[in-house]
């Protein structure tokens, strides 16, 4: 009896070991195709190793021209460069909001230019308050936001001010567009200006007695005409420097080298 019983369990232990074998091959390959899909879908995960393309957003009163310095260096360092202008909107005086409708449009464009899923945005002063319009739909396309010289919390020069409507109010202490919430899907860096007029940094423009103004009636330390503490109001966002520049003049090489490591995928 024993005998045909061992005989039994010496037939059974290669099937057993049969089928163990074909259910671990199957959950091996599940676990493959798992990975496949995750990472082909995943938001965060680009097509390649190159740079991200670098969207940038011009600020208050400006246009894409504001940019030809960064433009030179982000090509210089292999970086897909695309300078924005608003064609639906008012490109000057438009509003957060109405920029942040067209910003849509512009980064399916480029993701279809670039076969890159993700982008990274680099905005100027309102530029970077149009982008966090944007971002405040939890989108899932910016893997970084470089906010330079942006009045996260308004600027009081802004307050009574109705030159270049509507795109002035979105710069007035308690706006809408300033109290938009953090996109968990992307990471938020600030460079401010940290200006003393006497120390120059700041070559002649429209906005030169405006920002020599703004830095006496500012709160200290400012651009002339935000302060740090309004472009650093924002708790989830992570200062990359300061700049010895006025805010017309925060687009030269030093601001670009303070960013160039989260644009090029290093932090």
């Amino acid at each position: 009896m024993k005998s045909k019983n061992n005989e039994k369990i010496m037939v059974l232990i290669p099937l057993i070991l049969v089928a163990s074998i074909a259910v671990f091959a199957c959950l091996l390959s599940l676990q493959q195709i798992y990975a496949q899909v995750s990472s082909t879908t995943s938001p965060a995960n680009n097509n390649s190793t190159e740079p991200l393309p670098v969207l940038l957003v011009h600020g208050y009163l400006a246009d894409a021209s504001t940019w030809k310095k960064w433009e030179d260096l982000l090509k210089k360092d292999n970086i897909p460069v695309f300078p924005i202008t608003f064609k639906q909107s008012d490109d000057k005086c438009g509003s957060a909001a109405e920029h942040a409708k067209e910003l849509s449009d512009q980064i399916a464009n480029v993701k279809d230019q670039t076969g890159q899923n993700i982008v990274n945005i680099v905005g100027h002063s309102k530029g970077g308050l149009d982008a966090r319009m944007y971002l405040g739909n939890n989108t899932e396309d910016v893997a970084n936001l470089v906010m330079i010289g942006t009045p996260n919390a308004g600027s009081p020069l802004a307050e009574n001010n109705e030159v270049c409507t509507p795109a002035v109010y979105d710069l007035r202490p308690g706006a809408a567009d300033s109290k938009v919430k953090e996109n968990p899907n992307t990471k938020y860096y600030s460079i401010a200006g940290d200006w003393n007029p006497d120390a120059g940094n700041c070559d002649l423009s429209l906005f030169s007695p405006i920002q020599r103004g703004g830095y006496d009636s500012l709160p200290k330390p400012n651009d002339g005409m935000v302060p740090i503490s309004s472009v650093e109001s924002l708790d989830y966002s992570k200062s990359l420097g300061h700049s010895k520049s006025c805010h017309s003049n925060l687009l030269s090489e030093y601001e670009y080298g303070l960013a160039k490591d989260v644009l090029l995928g290093n932090k």
